[in-house]
Protein backbone atom coordinates (compact mmCIF):
# COMPACT_ATOMS: atom_id res chain seq x y z
CA UNK A 1 0.00 0.00 0.00
CA UNK A 2 2.93 2.27 0.36
CA UNK A 3 3.73 2.60 -2.83
CA UNK A 4 0.20 3.84 -3.68
CA UNK A 5 -0.03 6.73 -1.86
CA UNK A 6 0.59 9.16 -4.63
CA UNK A 7 -2.56 7.73 -6.42
CA UNK A 8 -4.72 7.64 -3.38
CA UNK A 9 -4.03 11.42 -2.42
CA UNK A 10 -4.63 12.10 -5.84
CA UNK A 11 -8.06 10.50 -5.83
CA UNK A 12 -9.35 11.89 -2.80
CA UNK A 13 -8.24 15.52 -3.99
CA UNK A 14 -10.02 14.93 -7.26
CA UNK A 15 -13.26 13.79 -5.05
CA UNK A 16 -12.70 16.34 -2.84
CA UNK A 17 -12.68 19.07 -5.65
CA UNK A 18 -15.29 17.88 -7.58
CA UNK A 19 -17.46 18.15 -4.78
CA UNK A 20 -16.19 21.49 -4.38
CA UNK A 21 -16.90 22.70 -7.82
CA UNK A 22 -20.28 20.64 -7.60
CA UNK A 23 -21.08 23.50 -4.63
CA UNK A 24 -19.49 26.03 -6.40
CA UNK A 25 -21.33 26.18 -9.85
CA UNK A 26 -24.85 25.06 -8.43
CA UNK A 27 -24.82 21.39 -9.45
CA UNK A 28 -24.37 22.00 -13.13
CA UNK A 29 -22.22 18.45 -13.53
CA UNK A 30 -19.96 19.28 -16.09
CA UNK A 31 -17.23 20.69 -14.19
CA UNK A 32 -16.56 17.64 -11.71
CA UNK A 33 -17.13 15.23 -14.07
CA UNK A 34 -14.49 16.74 -16.04
CA UNK A 35 -12.24 17.08 -12.70
CA UNK A 36 -13.08 13.12 -12.11
CA UNK A 37 -12.00 12.21 -15.54
CA UNK A 38 -8.62 14.12 -14.87
CA UNK A 39 -8.00 12.80 -11.82
CA UNK A 40 -8.87 9.06 -13.03
CA UNK A 41 -6.78 9.59 -16.03
CA UNK A 42 -3.85 10.63 -13.55
CA UNK A 43 -4.62 7.75 -11.11
CA UNK A 44 -4.20 5.19 -14.53
CA UNK A 45 -1.22 7.14 -15.73
CA UNK A 46 0.99 7.06 -12.46
CA UNK A 47 -0.29 3.33 -11.80
CA UNK A 48 0.91 2.53 -15.58
CA UNK A 49 4.58 4.58 -14.76
CA UNK A 50 5.15 2.07 -11.71
CA UNK A 51 4.05 -1.02 -13.38
CA UNK A 52 6.37 -0.14 -16.29
CA UNK A 53 9.28 1.33 -13.93
CA UNK A 54 9.03 -2.38 -12.03
CA UNK A 55 9.03 -4.43 -15.04
CA UNK A 56 12.72 -2.73 -16.33
CA UNK A 57 14.12 -3.12 -12.85
CA UNK A 58 13.18 -7.05 -13.49
CA UNK A 59 14.73 -6.93 -16.44
CA UNK A 60 17.78 -5.28 -14.81
CA UNK A 61 17.81 -7.09 -12.06
CA UNK A 62 17.51 -10.53 -13.94
CA UNK A 63 20.17 -9.51 -16.33
CA UNK A 64 22.43 -8.40 -14.03
CA UNK A 65 22.34 -11.36 -12.02
CA UNK A 66 22.67 -13.82 -14.79
CA UNK A 67 26.01 -12.37 -16.24
CA UNK A 68 27.29 -12.10 -12.61
CA UNK A 69 26.14 -15.78 -12.27
CA UNK A 70 27.73 -17.25 -15.61
CA UNK A 71 30.92 -14.79 -16.06
CA UNK A 72 31.97 -13.83 -12.99
CA UNK A 73 30.65 -15.72 -9.63
CA UNK A 74 33.19 -18.90 -10.05
CA UNK A 75 35.99 -16.87 -11.23
CA UNK A 76 35.68 -14.55 -8.60
CA UNK A 77 35.41 -17.15 -5.51
CA UNK A 78 38.44 -19.17 -7.02
CA UNK A 79 40.50 -15.78 -6.91
CA UNK A 80 39.32 -15.52 -3.27
CA UNK A 81 40.12 -19.42 -2.43
CA UNK A 82 43.79 -18.55 -4.16
CA UNK A 83 44.73 -14.93 -2.07
CA UNK A 84 43.62 -17.32 1.07
CA UNK A 85 45.39 -20.16 0.48
CA UNK A 86 48.92 -17.90 -0.42
CA UNK A 87 48.84 -14.06 0.44
CA UNK A 88 50.92 -13.60 -1.85
CA UNK A 89 49.33 -14.53 -4.90
CA UNK A 90 48.44 -12.55 -8.07
CA UNK A 91 46.33 -12.25 -10.64
CA UNK A 92 47.30 -13.95 -14.17
CA UNK A 93 46.21 -11.89 -17.61
CA UNK A 94 42.69 -13.81 -17.85
CA UNK A 95 42.05 -12.59 -14.39
CA UNK A 96 42.53 -9.04 -14.97
CA UNK A 97 40.66 -9.27 -17.90
CA UNK A 98 37.90 -10.96 -16.25
CA UNK A 99 38.21 -8.49 -13.69
CA UNK A 100 37.97 -5.28 -15.65
CA UNK A 101 34.68 -6.47 -17.22
CA UNK A 102 33.25 -7.12 -13.30
CA UNK A 103 34.15 -3.73 -12.77
CA UNK A 104 32.45 -2.79 -15.57
CA UNK A 105 28.97 -4.41 -14.72
CA UNK A 106 29.25 -3.33 -11.25
CA UNK A 107 29.88 0.60 -12.67
CA UNK A 108 26.77 -0.28 -14.98
CA UNK A 109 24.74 -0.93 -11.84
CA UNK A 110 25.74 1.92 -10.40
CA UNK A 111 24.64 4.15 -13.38
CA UNK A 112 21.02 2.36 -13.02
CA UNK A 113 21.21 2.78 -9.95
CA UNK A 114 21.61 6.32 -10.28
CA UNK A 115 19.09 6.47 -12.78
CA UNK A 116 16.15 5.03 -10.41
CA UNK A 117 15.77 1.97 -12.23
CA UNK A 118 17.52 -0.20 -9.20
CA UNK A 119 16.39 -0.67 -6.10
CA UNK A 120 18.16 1.21 -2.63
CA UNK A 121 18.14 -2.83 -1.18
CA UNK A 122 19.20 -4.19 -4.06
CA UNK A 123 21.95 -1.70 -4.29
CA UNK A 124 22.77 -1.96 -1.15
CA UNK A 125 23.95 -6.01 -1.60
CA UNK A 126 25.61 -5.73 -4.61
CA UNK A 127 27.68 -2.72 -2.71
CA UNK A 128 28.53 -5.29 -0.53
CA UNK A 129 29.18 -7.57 -2.76
CA UNK A 130 31.92 -5.21 -4.80
CA UNK A 131 33.69 -3.90 -1.37
CA UNK A 132 33.87 -7.87 -0.53
CA UNK A 133 35.96 -8.29 -3.39
CA UNK A 134 37.25 -5.23 -4.36
CA UNK A 135 39.54 -4.96 -0.52
CA UNK A 136 41.43 -8.43 -1.29
CA UNK A 137 44.46 -7.63 -2.08
CA UNK A 138 44.89 -8.95 -5.64
CA UNK A 139 41.88 -7.30 -6.75
CA UNK A 140 42.35 -4.05 -5.45
CA UNK A 141 45.73 -3.94 -7.18
CA UNK A 142 43.30 -3.79 -10.15
CA UNK A 143 41.26 -1.70 -8.84
CA UNK A 144 43.61 0.96 -8.33
CA UNK A 145 44.82 0.66 -11.52
CA UNK A 146 41.24 1.26 -13.41
CA UNK A 147 40.60 4.01 -10.72
CA UNK A 148 43.05 6.16 -12.97
CA UNK A 149 39.86 5.94 -15.63
CA UNK A 150 37.51 6.91 -13.00
CA UNK A 151 35.15 8.68 -15.51
CA UNK A 152 34.53 5.46 -16.99
CA UNK A 153 32.96 4.12 -14.67
CA UNK A 154 30.16 6.62 -13.40
CA UNK A 155 31.70 7.39 -10.60
CA UNK A 156 31.66 4.01 -9.03
CA UNK A 157 35.42 4.73 -7.45
CA UNK A 158 33.51 7.57 -5.58
CA UNK A 159 30.65 5.76 -4.43
CA UNK A 160 32.47 2.92 -3.11
CA UNK A 161 35.04 5.56 -1.13
CA UNK A 162 38.11 3.47 -3.15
Amino acid sequence: MKNYWDIIIINLTTILLALWTNYYFDGKPEMPIAILATGISASFGIRQYKIENDKMFKELFQAFNEKYDIKFNNVLNLIVEKYQNDANYQLDNDEKALLVDYINLCAEEYLWYKKGRIDADVWSAWENGMRYYFQLKPISICVEIEKTQKESYYGLFEKLNL
